[in-house]
C-alpha cells in the first residue's frame, strides 16, 4: 500500500471511550490511510478529550438503530465500523447486510456463540479443555466461580466460597442469567490473535496478572516456547472450528491440576492489545487492509516486552496562546546533560499550531550556544531572548503568550501579568495528544 494514492477512508469507532476504543485510536491515529471518526451512546466520553469530535448514536440495541446508524454511515461518509464493545459487535454482526459501511469484525454465527458464555462452552465441549460447568447447584462443588451469560471480561464474576455465599448471592441475582462453572485458581492468559479465512497469521499470548474491570493493567508477553506452541494449537482449532477472518482474542486458565481450560472466545480488538502492538503488529490496519482485499502479512520484531498501565489524565481548557516561551536551564536542558523531550513535544506542537517559540533565558554559564548546536536546536526557535539576571522575562512577552520555566519568581511575575506560566510538570495539560 505504500506507493499507492488514496483518500483517507473513514473509520467509525463505536462506542467512544472504550479502553478498546482507546486501543483502536492509538492503532490508527497517525496513519496516512485511515481516519477515525468517534460516536457514542452517552453523553460523555473519554474521546472527547482526545481533540476528537464525538458523535452521538443510540444504545445498539434501539430498535431505531439500524436506520439511523445507515443514515450516519451516508452523512459522513464511513468506510469501515469497528466495534469497541461486546454488545455492539453482536448487534452489529446481526445487520452487516443492510449497512454499506464494512463492519470490521466476526460473523453472525461466531457472535452468537461467543457472547454468551453458556453457548460457548457447549459449542466447544469435546474440541477444547474446559472448566466443569454445573447444570444446578445440586452438582456444584465449593469454591465455585459464578459468571454472567452474556458478559464481557470479569464483570460481575466472582468466587463463592460456600453455600451460604451462594445462597446469599443468588437471593439477588437471577441463578438462571449466570453460569456455574469449576473455580480456576492458576495463571490467567489472554491470546490476541490475527487470522486469515480461518488461518491463524500470528497468535500473541500474555499474562493477566494484574486486571481492573476486566481489562489487563499488568501484563507480559510469553516467551517459553512450548506454551507459545499450546496457545498456537489451541488458537488454530478455534479458528479453523469458526471460520475466524481478522482481529480475535480468547482467554485461558490453569486449573489446580496445571491444565490449561478454556475462558472466553472475543471476536473482536482486546483491551490490553496494544501489548502485542508494541512487537510491531498493528492489527487494526492489517484487519482494515484485509477487509479492502489486500493480502496481508505479519513480522514482528523479536522483543521481550510486559506491561504496565494506570490512570492518565487528559484535559480540557481554555488556555489560547500565540506565543510560546521557553526558558532554557533547567528547563530545556536539564542536569547539563540532556534535553527534556517533553518540552521539545510542546515546542513542536506549538510550531504546528503556527505559534511563535521563542528561547528566553538568563544563562550564565557560557554555555547556551554551544549546547543548542550540539543538539541541532539553532534554528528550532523564531527568536532567543538572552537577558540579563536582574531582568524579568515578562517584559519581553506578547500578549497572548505562555512560558514554561522552573522558576516561581518568573512564573508569578508573568502570571501577575496576565499571562500564562506553568513549570515542568503540567506538560500533560499542554499536550494535545
Amino acid at each position: 500500500m505504500d506507493n499507492d494514492k488514496m483518500n483517507k477512508k473513514n473509520v467509525l469507532v463505536f462506542p467512544a471511550g472504550t479502553e478498546i476504543s482507546n486501543e483502536i485510536f492509538n492503532a490508527l491515529k497517525h496513519n496516512k490511510y485511515f481516519k477515525v471518526v468517534f460516536a457514542s451512546s452517552i453523553k460523555t466520553s473519554h474521546a472527547e478529550f482526545l481533540n476528537q469530535e464525538v458523535y452521538k448514536l443510540p444504545y445498539a440495541d434501539n430498535e431505531s438503530f439500524t436506520e439511523i446508524m445507515q443514515a450516519f454511515i451516508s452523512e459522513h461518509n464511513i468506510d469501515f465500523i469497528i466495534p469497541a464493545h461486546d454488545d455492539v459487535a453482536y448487534e452489529l454482526s446481526l445487520i452487516t447486510e443492510q449497512l454499506e459501511a464494512k463492519v470490521i469484525g466476526q460473523d453472525r454465527h461466531t457472535n452468537k456463540v461467543v457472547r454468551f458464555k453458556d453457548v460457548t462452552y457447549k459449542y466447544f465441549k469435546d474440541i477444547i479443555p474446559l472448566a466443569d460447568v454445573y447444570k444446578n447447584q445440586e452438582e456444584v462443588c465449593f469454591p465455585v466461580f459464578v459468571k454472567p451469560k452474556k458478559g464481557q471480561g470479569a464483570l460481575n464474576s466472582l468466587c463463592l466460597e460456600t453455600e451460604h455465599e451462594f445462597n446469599g448471592y443468588f437471593n439477588k441475582h437471577d441463578i438462571a442469567t449466570y453460569v456455574l462453572m469449576e473455580h480456576l485458581t492458576g495463571a490467567e492468559f489472554t491470546i490476541d490473535c490475527f487470522s486469515d479465512n480461518g488461518e491463524v497469521l500470528y497468535s500473541g499470548p500474555r499474562t493477566r496478572e494484574k486486571t481492573t474491570r476486566g481489562i489487563s493493567v499488568l501484563s507480559r508477553l510469553i516467551e517459553d516456547k512450548s506454551l507459545l506452541e499450546e496457545f498456537y494449537q489451541y488458537a488454530s482449532i478455534i479458528s479453523k472450528k469458526m471460520g475466524l477472518h481478522g482481529i480475535w482474542f480468547f482467554q485461558m486458565k490453569y486449573d489446580k491440576h496445571g491444565k490449561l481450560k478454556l475462558l472466553e472466545v472475543g471476536p473482536r480488538v482486546s483491551g490490553t492489545m496494544m501489548l502485542n502492538r508494541a512487537k510491531g503488529i498493528n492489527f487494526i490496519e492489517l484487519a482494515l487492509f484485509q477487509a479492502m482485499g489486500n493480502t496481508v502479512e505479519v513480522y514482528v520484531n523479536d522483543v521481550s516486552l510486559s506491561l504496565s498501565r494506570a490512570l492518565l489524565p487528559r484535559y480540557k481548557h481554555n488556555i489560547f496562546y500565540e506565543t510560546l516561551y521557553i526558558d532554557f536551564d533547567d528547563t530545556l536542558y536539564l542536569d547539563e546533560k540532556y534535553i527534556n523531550t517533553d518540552i521539545m513535544k510542546l515546542i513542536f506542537q506549538a510550531k504546528n499550531n503556527n505559534n511563535e517559540v521563542i528561547l528566553i533565558t538568563k544563562n550564565k554559564k557560557g554555555n547556551l550556544e554551544s549546547t543548542l548546536k550540539e543538539f541541532g536546536l539553532t534554528t528550532v526557535f523564531h527568536e532567543i531572548i538572552h537577558i540579563k539576571d536582574d531582568d524579568k522575562k515578562y517584559k519581553y512577552m506578547k500578549k497572548n503568550s505562555l512560558l514554561i520555566d522552573d522558576s516561581f519568581q518568573e512564573r508569578k511575575e508573568a502570571i501577575q501579568h496576565g499571562l500564562y506560566a506553568y513549570s515542568l510538570d503540567n506538560m500533560q495539560l499542554l499536550f494535545e495528544d
